[in-house]
């Protein structure tokens, strides 16, 4: 991780827009946010104040420990650093911070905005201290109609605000090589398939089981198993191949022909490959309750998502999809088969896959608003 330099003169060049988060929830975003920077070769470099440190941050997102809400702090800071703009991602907002930041004459907005955030740091008792403090924003994003109500009935001018959406707090998504996706799509050629993704050995039994029978509807249905591990490709192979399976290998080369049940991929390295063959996407480790995968990435990549009823893991993303509809959980490993089963029909994946692409880029019009918005205080500063 890029360590912040701790002497001014080695502030990055070009614009610095300081990003103040005190919500440790959403950092994700913010570097989801710098992820995107860097994809366009945006120059802009980001400055992070979080609870927080983020791991595996992009190279143009630098990071620093939050602020109290005293002007001392926020003095030495602005000295230290001197930013060219604040972005304010929710509250609870500090009025002396912000103050501060008015009289160095630092331009602010506040993105991502939700009414339960709609707060001053203390509490805020004295009559008319939340509009005073909102006040020190040029421009309000509202993550829905909610959070813009709750800002204009504290005095917020409705002209100030406007709704964006929740920013995309998304890992950048696996990818693949054409040339395998295409190779192994042929292989596959018509038949029915479905991936297990991060397959974990306690939950085997329960995945042959679903295979045995989701196949008495679908006789040529294939299950590719991408285990959690690269080391336990090989035995998970045996152990399904014990059980009565035809199985074939990435590890030794081979690709599914008509006879295969299930094929076993050689870890996680290639689950982007296996998102984009797979309509259907089990992730694994929620029937067991053991580490799984991110349910946004099969969604964003327009797999259906299935999944047991272990996801703390990824507790806020399941619920999201689970709000629109998006996913399909099953209670244990007895009715896997039968929800398997019910997304062959392919109009019922289709349908699923659809709503969870739309839960998993939704944040990307926020993210393009922001993006936007930061640009054009900074041309007009």
């Amino acid at each position: 991780m890029r360590q912040p330099p701790a002497d001014p003169a080695k502030r990055p060049p070009g614009a610095l827009v300081w990003v103040h988060c005190p919500d440790p929830a959403r950092s994700p975003a913010v570097a989801a946010l710098a992820r995107r920077l860097e994809e366009e070769r945006d120059p802009l470099t980001l400055l992070l104040t979080a609870p927080a440190r983020l791991r595996g941050a992009p190279r143009n997102l630098l990071q620093w420990p939050p602020l109290s809400d005293s002007r001392a702090a926020t003095q030495d800071f602005l000295s230290r650093w001197k930013p060219d703009m604040l972005v304010w991602m929710r509250g609870p907002v500090q009025p002396s911070v912000l103050a501060e930041t008015g009289r160095a004459g630092l331009p602010a907005i506040m993105v991502d905005a939700e009414a339960e955030n709609v707060a001053l740091a203390g509490g805020g008792w004295r009559p008319g201290a939340r509009r005073a403090a909102f006040q020190g924003f040029e421009r309000l994003l509202a993550a829905n109609g909610t959070a813009a109500a709750r800002l204009r009935r504290i005095g917020v001018e409705p002209a100030r605000i406007e709704i964006a959406g929740r920013l995309d707090a998304t890992r950048p998504l696996p990818t693949c090589h054409d040339r395998d996706r295409d190779d192994l799509a042929r292989a596959i050629g018509s038949r029915p398939v479905w991936l297990v993704a991060g397959a974990v050995e306690a939950e085997l039994d329960a995945l042959a089981a679903a295979q045995r029978q989701a196949s008495k509807r679908a006789h040529r249905l294939l299950m590719i198993l991408a285990p959690a591990q690269d080391a336990a490709a090989q035995p998970m192979a045996a152990q399904l191949r014990q059980m009565g399976f035809v199985v074939a290998e990435r590890l030794e080369g081979e690709e599914p022909d008509e006879a295969t049940e299930i094929y076993v991929a050689d870890g996680p390295g290639e689950i982007g490959l296996w998102y984009r063959l797979a309509p259907i996407t089990l992730l694994g480790g929620t029937l067991s309750g053991g580490a799984s995968r991110d349910p946004m990435e099969p969604a964003a990549l327009g797999s259906a998502v299935l999944h047991g009823p272990q996801t703390a893991a990824h507790g806020p993303a399941f619920a999201r999809l689970a709000a629109a509809g998006a996913c399909r959980a099953v209670r244990g490993a007895a009715d896997l088969g039968q929800a398997v089963e019910a997304l062959l029909a392919p109009d019922r994946a289709a349908m699923l896959a659809k709503s969870a692409w739309e839960v998993a880029t939704e944040g990307a019009e926020a993210t393009n608003r922001t993006i936007d918005l930061i640009h054009h205080v900074l041309e007009r500063s």
